[in-house]
């Protein structure tokens, strides 16, 4: 069923492309009469040695192309080093002797599938404005996927089936900021305002644990990384279709390792790409 995902997720453009890479006729074809070996193709030497070196073309690899490679990639690098880099204080780059916590939560191919889909959804990320009716009067505030205050607040009007939907993509933000963009999470801080939305997001009665974790209550990175498997077990809590509850209490649980899984990912493979993949600043 990954295998199939795959195939919905990558287009003709991106088949061929990968057939190309891995030795094929460069049509892509091969891949509709056995998806698993597109599988085999995405995680291969050849491909990422073809899209990171000898693509003539670099815009036509497409960021969800680009993302499933790396995903693979990363998978098996963790799964062949003794140790890998991990960031502190969102600079400072400083080896980890772990390898092998990530490489056994990369090994499982519907964990590398739903990091591939995270990565691919915020090449793109809805904004606006909202307005909402105080006192008789339009107030006009401003939306953004990227802005988890904004994201919160728009889960306190939401309909019930709504939430769990917007608290899983709460949990995909907190995952992609402290992951992909971790020298945005430590240097950002929260105004009150801010705070007390993103807190509004999360039962009252869970919110005194939470304090009691925190040593600041203004920096963004703590609060995501604690806020994430919360987030993504309140929508495993709520979820309405089938099957989705039991794998995001498995992404609750299993938060930290993807963050640095991500990290991992961003640092090696997508540090200098990061501003033309992802509207984030």
């Amino acid at each position: 069923m990954t295998a199939e995902r795959y195939l919905e997720l990558l287009g003709p453009v991106d088949r061929a492309l990968l057939d190309q890479g891995t030795g094929g006729d460069g049509t892509g074809q091969r891949f509709a009469s056995d998806p698993g070996g597109l599988i085999t193709a995405l995680g291969s030497e050849a491909a990422f040695s073809f899209i990171f070196g000898e693509t003539d073309d670099v815009a036509a690899v497409s960021p969800m192309l680009l993302f499933a490679v790396v995903v693979h990639r990363g998978a098996t690098e963790v799964a062949t080093s003794g140790h890998v880099t991990e960031r502190v204080g969102g600079r400072m780059l400083v080896p980890v002797f772990d390898s092998g916590n990530l490489a056994a939560f990369a090994a499982d191919e519907w964990r590398r599938l739903f990091l591939v889909e995270l990565l691919g959804s915020f090449t793109k990320v809805a904004s606006g404005a909202r307005y909402e009716r105080h006192g008789g009067r339009l107030r006009k505030r401003k939306f953004s996927e990227l802005d988890p205050a904004s994201l919160a607040e728009l889960l306190l009007s939401a309909p019930a089936a709504e939430r769990p939907g917007l608290w899983r993509r709460l949990g995909d933000l907190a995952l992609f900021t402290t992951g992909v963009f971790p020298d945005h999470a430590v240097r950002h801080t929260l105004s009150p305002l801010e705070l007390e939305r993103i807190l509004r997001s999360i039962p009252r009665r869970d919110r005194p644990q939470l304090v009691e974790q925190l040593d600041s209550f203004d920096a963004l990175d703590p609060l995501l990384r604690a806020l994430g498997p919360r987030w993504y077990r309140l929508a495993a809590e709520n979820a309405v279709i089938p099957g989705t509850g039991e794998f995001f209490r498995g992404v609750a649980d299993d938060f930290d390792t993807a963050r640095r899984f991500l990290a991992f990912l961003s640092d090696r493979y997508l540090f200098n790409r990061r501003t033309w993949l992802f509207p984030f600043n």
